[in-house]
């Protein structure tokens, strides 16, 4: 894996610290947020109960006093001194309507039914005769009566007549309303929220929907299991806070209030919330990656730069210049830097002009010792041409052997002249590569000492392109040459592969010779470099080299083992170079 840039580290690690300080920020302001939430529903839910309890207990005392008032009144006393079962129905009705409770009964003071009146059917007398008698047994002034599933808040009075020593009682008065869905939404909208009033885990009134009160009973039945009373309840798409306080813990039966608070306005701001603090959580990374882009590039720019130079030196650019800037260490570190590229460069200079003393005074033994071998074959040969017809010697073949050293000594200096160029003077025009190719595979096979080599060419793809075509066939002649010298005579392979693709040629020249020797690996493009050739000049693969890199390509040594060598040659379809219009200056 690659090293990351220190632009990058920064960015990373600054963007990971600004996301995890937001991100607990955030989470902290949450969670404060919903704290509070729910210690103000606890509040709302605990204002409620108090609320409830109020009204309950203004509810019960006037009805206790609307009870106290009407067992005073004389009418009903002297209906009651008749202690006739019918009398007394008929005389209580009014007493009853003036009362406005659900439940009235007048009954002797052993609890025997006198008068009964009921404003909901499903009681029968017998059964508040049942209840009125167990309240008189407890001593009771106020009970709750429960029976086939509904539950009454009753008052009792007794009836007296007389005053003092002379005072007797007449009966027992006793009145009372029924706990049902009217009165839970009555103490709903006192308490703020939704109720529900259960006797053990049946519910006997709420103010919630069939389906919504048979859920809210199975959780009473739960927490009653568990015993708890409080929590969280989904009944519905809708959530609620419940508490619950116990109105009658005694017999008959206990009696408890539930009183649920919605959550839907708190869930709906904590979801306003979240959506608010995703927003802004993303806005501060945005805004913060921004600040810290421009951030590190102020810091890592002068460091940028740095290597920047750096690279150029290592490629070999002693010019790249670099302007010191940042803090005092970059400052100092860039012309530090700025300095040691001037040392080196100075010294580079000063290594070229020795290697140049170096490279002509080796140019300077090598091509003196070619001429003077050309020289002196051609000088033999002229004496032998001048003494031909004494010596009775072929003509023919003393003018063969003068032109040939003649050529050689031509060839060389064109190559001198070549090399010593410093720009490529090339003539590019539309061609095929593969005949360049070709022609050069026809002048190796024209020399003698070379025909017993099997050359073979092989193509693929479009061969069309634009570039010199002489100066390539000379490359390629000069390869294939390499190739040939450095195979045995009589086994020598070469195998050319000429392949194009949409934008480049690849030709790969390959012998089955014994490699090139690891000691001139480095240096085979070099000039006057040769290794186990006896006439070599060391000129051959330079050229090479040269022609390849002025129309814009390269040349490389695949593969080279003790079982042949590959060459590589890589050129752009379309070369554009010098062009030189007098062709035959181009190719002097």
């Amino acid at each position: 894996m690659a090293r990351l840039r220190l632009r990058t580290q920064l960015l990373i690690a600054t963007f990971l610290i600004i996301c995890a300080l937001t991100g607990a920020l955030l989470f902290i302001v949450r969670y404060t947020v919903r704290s509070e939430i729910a210690k103000q529903v606890r509040e709302s839910t605990d204002a409620s109960l108090l609320a409830f309890e109020n009204v309950q207990r203004e509810r019960d005392l006037q009805l206790s006093r609307t009870a106290a008032l009407l067992a005073e009144l004389p009418t009903l006393k002297a209906a009651m001194t008749t202690q006739h079962p019918l009398t007394i129905q008929d005389a209580s009705e009014p007493f009853w309507r003036l009362a406005g409770s659900d439940l009235f009964l007048l009954a002797k003071p052993d609890g025997e039914l006198l008068g009964f009146h009921l404003a909901k059917p499903g009681w029968e007398p017998d059964v508040s005769t049942h209840n009125l008698k167990n309240s008189l047994q407890r001593g009771e002034d106020a009970a709750w009566w429960y029976a086939d599933g509904q539950l009454y808040r009753v008052f009792l009075r007794p009836v007296t007549a007389g005053i003092a020593e002379n005072q007797r009682q007449l009966g027992i008065l006793a009145i009372g309303y029924q706990i049902d869905s009217t009165v839970a939404k009555q103490l709903a909208i006192v308490s703020g929220g939704e109720i529900a009033l259960a006797t053990g885990e049946k519910i006997i009134a709420s103010t919630f929907s069939k389906d919504a009160e048979a859920e809210l009973q199975r959780w009473i039945q739960r927490n009653l299991k568990s015993d708890t009373g409080t929590g969280e309840l989904a009944l519905g798409p809708d959530q609620y806070q419940v508490s619950s306080i116990l109105i009658q813990s005694g017999p008959p039966t206990p009696v408890k209030c539930y009183v649920l608070m919605s959550l839907q306005p708190s869930n709906g701001f904590i979801q306003r919330l979240n959506r608010t603090i995703f927003v802004l959580a993303i806005s501060a990374v945005v805004l913060a990656a921004l600040l810290l882009g421009f951030v590190s590039r102020t810091i890592t720019h002068p460091l940028d730069d740095l290597v920047s130079g750096v690279r150029a030196l290592a490629a070999g650019d002693y010019t790249y210049s670099i302007t010191p800037r940042g803090s005092s260490e970059v400052a100092e570190l860039s012309e530090a830097f700025s300095k040691m590229r001037g040392e080196l460069r100075t010294s580079q200079q000063q290594q070229l002009a020795t290697e140049r003393i170096a490279a002509f005074g080796t140019a300077a033994s090598s091509i003196s010792h070619d001429l003077r071998h050309y020289l002196a074959a051609v000088v033999a040969n002229a004496e032998f041409l001048y003494e031909a017809e004494k010596l009775k010697l072929n003509k023919d073949e003393i003018y063969d052997e003068i032109k040939t050293a003649s050529e050689q000594m031509i060839d060389l200096l064109d190559s001198l002249r070549e090399l010593g160029r410093e720009d490529g003077y090339i003539a590019p025009v539309p061609g095929f590569l593969d005949q360049s190719v070709r022609r050069a595979i026809e002048s190796v096979r024209a020399r003698p000492e070379l025909r017993s080599r099997a050359i073979s060419i092989s193509t693929s793809g479009d061969m069309n392109g634009v570039f010199d075509p002489k100066k390539l066939e000379r490359a390629f002649f000069n390869l294939l040459l390499n190739a040939c010298e450095a195979t045995a005579q009589s086994q020598g392979q070469i195998k050319v592969e000429v392949a194009s693709s949409e934008k480049s040629f690849e030709i790969r020249v390959a012998d089955n010779g014994a490699g090139v020797p690891d000691s001139i690996r480095g240096t085979l493009f070099n000039p006057f470099v040769s290794s186990g050739k006896s006439n070599g000049t060391g000129l051959g693969l330079a050229i090479v080299s040269k022609v390849v890199h002025d129309h814009g390509g390269r040349v490389t040594v695949e593969h080279t083992s003790g079982a042949g060598t590959i060459f590589l040659v890589k050129l752009p379809r379309s070369t554009s170079g010098p062009v030189v219009t007098d062709r035959a200056t181009a190719h002097r």
